[in-house]
């Protein structure tokens, strides 16, 4: 397969696979040795470069998707001979240790600085929290980024706005590649391929993917279709009583979309803090609940909310509820050639309250050890209706209905919130540290009810 790409403001070209990794494109066939890996699983951050003006690891992003792209890697910012003004500040602020995790992390600040050049200290902090430094200088590299900010590094990106050069923006499959790998550009498109080849690996941010085929949990795939980049799965959008979200809404998007941010506040959140930026800015909703792992997030709020996943095939569509979709671990109901089209979540009551809280080994970054997701509707002082999603603790995510079926109906009080902590705790089975997990879990819903009694507004 031949990919065209423009890199650092030059067009390039390279021959490689289809699912090769966009970080062994830019070490391997182009020589941009600076970029590095570390994880090779996105997790550290140290592969990180701009591809269409997003912070993304190119360790998780296949050749297939990288055909046509802009790409800014640190070679782009300054070389040894002529560093450029952000390396130069990292360098005399001391803001590099051992050197190994500096390109990603220039190229992480590159970027923030880029969309926001006035960065408080929290935003710095969570905006590098993709960017591990594994010499724990963090400290520094705050104090670097923020005096960039002060110098006015933000504000003079017009001397890196650079125009792809690429004509085709399409890979250029081989002959022994053709009917194999595909790269659609319409939603139809791709499932009249689908339905020609209904085992075919659906590639959408491949957040997922990439690190189980290289984890020995799958080999190289035999057929693959890129759907990533379709407009038709991209959008959020209100429908009656329904908002409705693209499968490839990422979950950077879900994060920063108004319409969720105001009517779904938990699933904005579960978003947020789902990976860093680069994670964020390719990981897919569809993707998330596809890939039915227990520790998924996204799943755990959809439950809650009582959501639907609209599946398509070039034979037509089928709506089923999201709790009936995760059959397994790693399960699913997709068939052969459906693809998932749309996720149906319904309005929200007016004065409903919903939240989403998760904890793990560390803030960021990490896999849910306990989930929860909670939404809650009052009427008269009454719950009229609870919906309660537990994750992290069992091979699938599970709704708590013995615990929403006690409470349902009862006043909302101090005894109500007692027997609500009670009944979550004792209605979920974790598999490991079940005494924490149960009290934890407990602990959370206490915080959602007790918000809401202190303030009912």
């Amino acid at each position: 397969m031949r990919v065209e790409l423009t890199v650092n403001g030059v067009l390039r070209s390279a021959d490689v696979e289809p699912m090769t990794r966009l970080i062994d494109i830019l070490r391997k066939n182009l020589r941009l040795t600076g970029t590095k890996e570390g994880c090779g699983e996105g997790e550290c951050g140290a592969c990180s470069v701009v591809m269409d003006g997003k912070l993304v690891n190119s360790c998780l992003v296949p050749a297939i998707q990288a055909a046509g792209s802009d790409i800014t890697t640190i070679e782009g910012l300054g070389t040894p001979e002529n560093p450029g003004e952000l390396q130069v500040i990292f360098n005399e602020e001391g803001a590099i240790q051992c050197g190994f995790c500096t390109p990603g992390m220039i190229v992480a600040a590159h970027d923030l600085l880029q969309k926001n050049p006035e960065p408080d200290t929290d935003t710095i902090r969570r905006e590098l929290s993709g960017n591990i430094c594994r010499c724990t200088g963090y400290g520094k590299i705050y104090n670097a980024v923020a005096r960039a900010s002060r110098a006015g590094y933000g504000k003079n990106q017009e001397i890196f706005a650079r125009k792809n050069l690429c004509e085709n923006k399409k890979p250029v499959f081989s002959p022994d590649e053709e009917g194999r790998y595909f790269s659609p550009s319409t939603l139809k498109e791709a499932l009249e391929i689908l339905k020609q080849n209904p085992e075919a690996l659906i590639l959408a941010g491949a957040t997922d993917i990439i690190p189980d085929l290289r984890g020995g949990r799958g080999g190289e795939p035999e057929r693959a279709v890129n759907v990533f980049g379709l407009p038709e799965l991209r959008g959020i959008y209100e429908d009656g009583e329904y908002i409705r979200i693209g499968g490839c809404v990422t979950n950077d998007e879900l994060e920063n979309d108004p319409l969720v941010n105001e009517a779904l506040p938990a699933l904005s959140h579960c978003a947020s803090r789902c990976g860093g930026p680069a994670i964020q800015n390719r990981a897919t909703i569809g993707g998330n609940i596809c890939t039915a792992s227990g520790a998924g997030d996204l799943p755990v709020v959809l439950l809650a909310l009582s959501a639907y996943v609209l599946l398509a095939d070039a034979g037509g569509e089928e709506l089923i509820p999201v709790e009936d979709f995760v059959t397994g671990y790693r399960r699913t109901a997709l068939k052969p050639g459906q693809i998932v089209r749309e996720i149906l979540v319904p309005k929200p009551a007016p004065g409903s309250r919903q939240a989403f809280f998760k904890r793990g080994s560390r803030k960021a970054l990490s896999l849910s050890r306990v989930s929860l997701a909670a939404y809650l509707e009052l009427e008269e002082g009454k719950a009229a209706k609870l919906c309660l999603a537990a994750g992290s603790m069992s091979p699938v995510p599970i709704r708590l209905k013995k615990t929403e079926a006690a409470l349902t109906g009862n006043t909302f009080d101090a005894a109500f919130i007692d027997k609500a902590c009670l009944l979550a705790s004792e209605e979920i089975s974790p598999r490991k540290q079940a005494a924490y997990r149960k009290n934890i879990t407990g602990n959370l819903l206490r915080r959602f009810l007790e918000e809401i009694r202190t303030n009912p507004a």
